[in-house]
């Protein structure tokens, strides 16, 4: 006991050293670094704090006590500190004080992964390539886990029970899988890679796809092949997850992403009839090519939501009768484990709007609503205004992936910055934007470098 004691003083000692003595780029390689292996310290309480989590911290931490400026002006930051302040005022009445505490820590890390990456694109033009490198390696490895896995769930089983997985996962969540918390990947037809959810799996997949994507803008020869490769290979492994939803935004979304950059044109209004026609034919011809090409699709798509309708149905009930406050954090797995005897099971609310009510009421959803909103405004604006330039198409594969993590979360148990893991990757991919717009702005001699 005194030895791990010991041992952890001393990491902890270590790891501040080299977080005071780091560059920003440093800092925010090593956050790449910890995002997808994020190792568990602990326990806190009867949790185990992920290290990616306290290393984002210790920096953030740095940034304050090096009096780096807060852009409170800026309308997303100033929105992601809005939606921590709802959260962490449901804190007040919580069952459970402690999930409203990691939230918050969350979006906290969340708000300080965005400022890094803007400073370090704005210090120097295609640095955060570095950081997005690190990041997107472990998302190729998770790609090609995923059709391992699908391939051979054998294997996929030796990679649940080895000591990896609770390297990835975590201890808690291990040790409630083979409890009485199996996740879906036990299911044959479905595969996480790293993670234990499939659907979570796809989600990170399809971020790091559009990531690839906003990093090839510009770049040339060799570099935009490995970077369209990337884009491919993380691309193809959403399908092999098994998720419906997945497989649907795969197909929508690059066309979605498309359509914004033509629409956006000053002789936009030429394509309106077209672009009507063209969504009209997608959605008739969509379900079609989505049974064709994944069997089974329409059928395991009516399950799903069959099987989320009776939380639902939980989550009106309790609407009315908790209007304002909603149910704080843990009051959602408290109060349907009351309702067992209905067949509803305990499990969270897969929609991050009823989530967002659930733990910190009206206020809560409200912020949410800010952030979401707040984001896929600005986004979408840039994309219109700088239509042409290079920044208006990587503006537009970051409105892709932002799209991609607020369908999702109206169905799985997601939440506005995605999870854990694709949290930095969207923290990344605002602050690439928000360096670039300002240089975007003096003119085509403006635009930066690409990464």
């Amino acid at each position: 006991m005194i030895l791990a004691v010991v041992v952890a003083v001393a990491a902890a000692f270590t790891g501040l050293l080299c977080c005071v003595t780091a560059s920003d780029r440093t800092r925010l390689q090593i956050a790449a670094f910890l995002a997808v292996p994020q190792g568990f310290v602990g326990p806190l309480g009867t949790l185990n704090l992920p290290l990616s989590q306290c290393w984002t911290l210790l920096i953030a931490a740095c940034w304050l006590a090096e009096r780096k400026e807060l852009p409170l002006r800026d309308p997303v930051f100033r929105a992601v500190l809005v939606l921590t302040a709802a959260q962490g005022a449901a804190i007040a009445w919580s069952p459970d004080p402690m999930v409203g505490l990691l939230e918050v820590m969350r979006l906290l890390s969340f708000a300080f992964l965005l400022l890094y990456a803007t400073r370090v694109e704005r210090g120097r033009p295609g640095a955060l390539a570095g950081p997005f490198t690190v990041v997107l390696g472990w998302a190729v490895l998770d790609a090609v886990l995923v059709w391992a896995f699908r391939l051979s769930p054998a294997l996929e089983s030796a990679y649940l029970r080895s000591p990896l997985s609770s390297l990835v996962a975590g201890p808690n969540a291990m040790a409630a899988f083979f409890a009485d918390g199996a996740n879906n990947v036990t299911d044959p037809t479905k595969s996480g890679g790293f993670f234990i959810n499939a659907n979570v799996s796809s989600m990170f997949l399809g971020v790091a796809a559009f990531c690839f994507l906003a990093l090839g803008v510009g770049a040339r020869g060799t570099r935009r092949r490995w970077y369209a490769a990337g884009a491919l290979v993380c691309w193809s492994a959403t399908f092999a997850t098994g998720s419906k939803t997945a497989a649907a935004l795969a197909l929508l979304l690059p066309v979605a992403v498309r359509g914004v950059q033509v629409l956006g044109r000053p002789n936009a209004r030429w394509f309106l009839p077209q672009a009507a026609g063209l969504v009209g034919l997608g959605v008739w011809l969509l379900p079609g090519v989505l049974e064709r090409y994944v069997p089974g699709y329409a059928d395991a798509s009516a399950e799903s939501l069959q099987s989320r309708q009776p939380m639902w149905d939980f989550a009106l009930q309790m609407f009315r009768e908790h209007l304002v406050l909603g149910l704080g954090f843990g009051g959602w797995q408290r109060t349907i484990e009351q309702f067992a005897a209905l067949g509803i099971e305990t499990l969270p609310p897969h929609n991050l709007f009823i989530a967002a009510w659930a733990a910190s009421g009206l206020p809560g959803v409200a912020a949410l609503l800010l952030l979401a909103g707040t984001i896929l405004v600005v986004l979408t604006a840039a994309v219109v205004r700088h239509v042409g330039l290079p920044v208006a198409r990587t503006t537009a594969f970051a409105l892709g992936a932002w799209w991609w993590v607020l369908v999702h979360g109206m169905g799985d148990n997601t939440a506005v910055y995605g999870e854990g893991k694709s949290m930095i990757l969207l923290a990344m991919l605002l602050g690439l934007v928000a360096a670039r717009l300002p240089l975007a702005r003096r003119g085509p001699a403006g635009v930066p470098c690409p990464a």
